[in-house]
């Protein structure tokens, strides 16, 4: 019985903490987006912090500070050429810092503040016609549902191109399908690209809806 229990109030701390780090739609907001804003945006500093204080709750994220330079905005309402805002990211430092210029996805708290969309980004590169796109899937790996937006063949300004080396071809053949990669020389060069409008609107359409931020 004990034992049960202890596992009772486990699942709880765990189920409370999940829900302090949830986006601002599941705090009451209607699901029409009017808390989101999307941008194109470029690093300016990604600052680790001690994880805020959390009552009842396991928080089992490590925690980070962004501070972002704002290019374009894709969404939403913001007036400011940066932003800063809370990241929570179970593995670590968030991949989406790890590109140059991308699309991000940020909700706004009750208190003004802004929360990153768990894990919702995309690395973008800019095309010989001065747009920015985002390469591969734009639904993401395994996605099986409808899609109303897909890839197109852009003229990147620059190669946009990934090692092979240490993957197996099981590995090449999920990571980097023919249908957006041509492989040569040892890496995988994009050739299709996504505009962020596009990109948008397929995480409008399956994650976004998901967590109750759209309808």
């Amino acid at each position: 019985m004990r034992t049960t229990q202890l596992l009772a109030n486990a699942t709880l701390a765990l189920s409370l903490g999940m829900s302090c780090l949830s986006s601002a739609a599941s705090e009451g907001h209607a699901a029409n987006g009017e808390n989101l804003f999307a941008f194109i945006g470029e690093k300016i500093s990604l600052e680790k912090q001690e994880p805020p204080a959390c009552d009842r709750c396991i928080i089992m994220d490590q925690y980070y500070v962004a501070h972002y330079r704002i290019l374009d905005t894709v969404f939403g309402d913001y007036r400011g050429n940066t932003i800063a805002f809370d990241v929570y990211d179970h593995y670590g430092e968030p991949r989406f810092s790890q590109g140059d210029t991308v699309l991000l996805f940020v909700s706004r708290r009750p208190n003004g503040t802004w929360i990153h969309e768990k894990y919702q980004y995309a690395e973008l590169h800019q095309g010989t016609d001065g747009e920015w796109y985002g390469c591969g899937d734009p639904y993401g790996r395994g996605f099986t549902g409808q899609r109303s937006v897909k890839a197109r063949p852009v003229q990147f300004a620059a190669p946009v191109s990934y090692p092979l080396t240490e993957l197996d071809p099981e590995e090449i053949k999920k990571y980097y399908p023919s249908e957006y990669f041509e492989l040569r020389d040892g890496r995988a060069y994009c050739t299709v690209g996504t505009s962020v409008v596009d990109l948008f609107t397929a995480k409008k359409e399956t994650v976004l809806t998901a967590r109750g931020i759209f309808k």
